[in-house]
């Protein structure tokens, strides 16, 4: 999707909150930081998505701090928290009537853990976690095409989005049945974004093969990844994109695949056609056909 002249102000407001992870201080360097990531968002053209300017900018605050990844203590708080949290939500997910459902609602909730679009988590939020998951609903007749989608893959390659986040992704992959399941990672750091680092620590490669996809942006911007990870892309019986950078980056791809993210911005609302706040499992549809992808097995591990 585009970009709109209402996501620049978020342009501004992201670098300031990572200036800040690194300076509280040091005015002089947040100052020229924001004067660099001000130039660049006056001449962003909006035709490209939202993630492309959140790499440019996050290239400019690793430049001018010399810190290689502002985000790494919140990134590791985020996983904290979140397994501790998860030991609830795996009793929750193996007591359900539906547990496919249920770790599919975790998978989603865990979405909240995004320093992207609020410099604090809401904490009174975060302690309702498990309750306000627990009974979210969810649209039946998409549950159900996902569903059946799983079914039908032999393998899957799951997207992730924040660390933190992706220790519920693990909850949803552990129902995804005897599927070969890929889960992919940014290739640098940027914002709180799952690193190879993190996924390790959420203790994703006990469930699935880690591939780094070789872009530092949010989201997933294909000419920006590897030629091994775009095959996987291409080759995968089923792609599952997990939030709202996914959904920015993908939603006019040439494969079908599905998102799964929360509504948490207007820009995103309008395009999607859901409210603020709604939680989407979203089939996204071509009409292009794809070749036979292969059916071989891989093992679980990591691939750079």
């Amino acid at each position: 999707m585009q970009s709109y002249t209402e996501c620049i102000p978020c342009f501004v407001r992201q670098a300031y909150d990572a200036l800040r992870q690194v300076t509280q201080d040091d005015e002089a360097l947040v100052h020229r930081a924001l004067q660099r990531v001000m130039r660049e968002a006056a001449e962003f053209p909006l035709s490209c998505s939202p993630p492309a300017m959140a790499q440019t900018t996050h290239r400019i605050i690793r430049e001018e701090t010399g810190h290689p990844d502002p985000y790494a203590a919140i990134k590791a708080e985020s996983t904290r928290i979140a397994l501790e949290l998860a030991k609830e939500a795996r009793e929750l997910i193996a007591a359900a009537i539906d547990p496919f459902k249920m770790a599919l609602r975790f998978s989603i909730a865990g979405n909240i853990m995004d320093f992207a679009l609020m410099a604090n988590w809401d904490r009174l939020e975060l302690g309702s976690f498990i309750e306000t998951t627990r009974l979210q609903p969810l649209d039946d007749g998409d549950v159900e095409k996902f569903r059946t989608a799983v079914k039908q893959a032999r393998t899957i390659l799951f997207l992730g989005d924040n660390a933190g986040e992706a220790v519920f992704d693990q909850l949803l992959i552990e129902q995804l049945g005897g599927a070969d399941v890929c889960y992919a990672v940014k290739g640098g750091p940027i914002i709180n974004d799952a690193t190879l680092e993190d996924a390790l620590a959420a203790g994703l490669d006990h469930v699935a093969e880690l591939v780094e996809n070789g872009s530092d942006a949010p989201g997933t911007i294909l000419d920006d990844c590897t030629d091994a990870f775009r095959r996987r892309f291409d080759e995968a019986d089923l792609v599952v994109a997990k939030g709202q950078a996914n959904y920015e980056t993908l939603s006019t791809c040439t494969r079908p695949l599905f998102f799964l993210t929360r509504v948490k911005c207007p820009v995103i609302a309008r395009d999607i056609g859901e409210p603020v706040g709604s939680w989407i499992v979203k089939e996204h549809r071509v009409e292009r056909p794809r070749s036979e992808s292969p059916k071989s097995k891989r093992p679980k591990g990591i691939v750079s």
